[in-house]
């Protein structure tokens, strides 16, 4: 069977499926979807719990080069967003995420040309106790930067 896609999608907790009593996460329906529609198809979750986008800069090459994969996608920044607990100021500024994220999808052209960006996922801020703030503002102007980002590399 040659296979026609190759998924490679990296992310946070919401990519990994935290949360999910399936286990799946969504990156897992898609690929029980692509499945059950006889796709030749194989999806890889790069997920992580907490991964921020300069995490994922640090391990995106080599996991890259294992699976070689023709289409790239990136659910990333809300961890970058979120304000730790103690702190005053964004993980990861705005400036920062945009910078890590054009240098990802700069990298990713080494593989391919069919990159993809998802916005992040909003919260419900009130029933959030984990000592860390989430802000749907802050992940407003995250998720505007992820599309000027978007417009300006021409992405898919």
């Amino acid at each position: 069977m040659i296979l026609i896609m190759e998924i490679t999608i990296w992310g946070d907790s919401i990519t990994y499926g935290a949360g999910d009593k399936e286990g799946l996460g969504w990156v897992g329906r898609l690929r029980v979807e692509l499945e059950s529609k006889d796709e030749d198809a194989e999806v890889y979750s790069r997920g992580v719990c907490g991964d921020t986008t300069e995490d994922v800069l640090k391990r995106f090459v080599i996991e890259a080069e294992s699976i070689k994969p023709n289409r790239i996608i990136f659910a990333l920044g809300a961890n970058d967003c979120k304000i730790p607990q103690g702190e005053t100021a964004n993980k990861v500024s705005l400036d920062k995420c945009k910078a890590n994220i054009i240098e990802l999808v700069n990298r990713a052209r080494q593989f391919t040309k069919d990159i993809f960006i998802i916005g992040i996922t909003c919260v419900d801020e009130s029933v959030l106790n984990t000592g860390e703030k989430f802000s749907n503002e802050a992940i407003k102007q995250y998720n505007e930067a992820l599309k000027e980002i978007c417009q300006n590399e021409n992405l898919i």
